[in-house]
């Protein structure tokens, strides 16, 4: 069984509502009926699937063009459901097995600099930071825990002790992910307002003023005023502290196996887009490498 979030299977759902939306347009109505059974899907053959995601990536469709990446996920998804109605006979063969994904350009993430973030979390920024303002970015640099993970986290989550916190990734994978002093001294100075908020006694670790859980914008939006005082970066979310996380410690020489783990991915494939060098690592090793330097 595959631990997919649920974030991934809304995603998947909409994928394939589009595709049943797809279909509605595109045939007789009357002789469609989705909770039939007997329903001919062998009519929705290759051409039909192309014509379907010819329609998505093309810029001049009345509906929204989608990204290289998302269109992927759309023929992963038509792919999966392909292969479960060939299983269950409900088509003759595997139409969507032919489907090709789109060539998808490498790009390195988007990071922070150790100067930005040094400028960020230093004295100037850092007095003038809200005290929860503070506890986040210094937990996400901390630790490189994903969005959804930090406004899942709850008091239990955290081992002050060990300086450790258990986190659930995705598909609900547990793991411990350690976090540094400067992390261990904000997190202490916001417990103590915290409690001011948390009148309903929640026990999620993050709460607003109103003593609510956060929501996803709500911390999306703080990371990125706070990014804005130090860096030109287009993209400011917290998935770019998560990036500046790795791509430091991979710098630093970290094993790229414990990186793996700390960030929770399933393949150290996925890590490995963490290796790029930065410019200033690279003339250090030019310096020190070559004789001629």
């Amino acid at each position: 069984m595959r631990n997919y979030s649920l974030h991934t299977i809304s995603s998947y759902e909409i994928d394939l509502l589009q595709f049943g939306e797809y279909i509605f347009r595109s045939e007789d109505k009357s002789k469609i009926n989705f909770r039939d059974r007997k329903t001919d899907f062998n009519k929705f053959d290759l051409n039909f699937l192309k014509s379907f995601i010819a329609e998505l990536s093309d810029p001049g469709s009345v509906r929204r063009k989608y990204s290289k990446k998302s269109l992927s996920r759309k023929i992963s998804v038509l792919k999966s459901f392909y292969k479960f109605l060939c299983r269950k006979k409900y088509v003759s063969k595997n139409f969507a097995s032919l489907l090709v994904f789109p060539k998808i350009e490498k790009r390195l993430p988007s990071f922070l600099s150790e100067k930005e973030m040094g400028k960020l979390l230093g004295e100037k920024y850092i007095l003038e930071l809200k005290i929860i303002d503070k506890a986040i970015i210094e937990l996400f640099y901390s630790t490189g825990i994903r969005l959804s993970e930090l406004i899942n986290l709850k008091l239990n989550n955290i081992n002050f002790n060990k300086k450790t916190i258990k986190v659930f990734g995705k598909g609900s994978k547990e793991r411990i992910v350690p976090f540094g002093e400067k992390a261990e001294i904000a997190l202490k100075n916001y417990m103590i307002i915290r409690d001011i908020c948390n009148t309903g006694k929640s026990e999620i670790l993050f709460l607003s003023n109103a003593g609510n859980k956060l929501y996803p914008m709500q911390v999306s939006r703080l990371i990125k005023k706070n990014l804005s005082l130090v860096t030109e970066l287009k993209k400011k979310s917290p998935h770019v502290l998560r990036h500046t996380f790795a791509t430091h410690l991979l710098d630093k020489g970290a094993d790229i196996r414990a990186v793996k783990d700390m960030l929770g991915h399933e393949s150290l494939s996925t890590t490995q887009v963490y290796t790029h060098l930065t410019p200033e690592k690279l003339k250090k090793v030019y310096k020190q490498a070559h004789p001629r330097a």
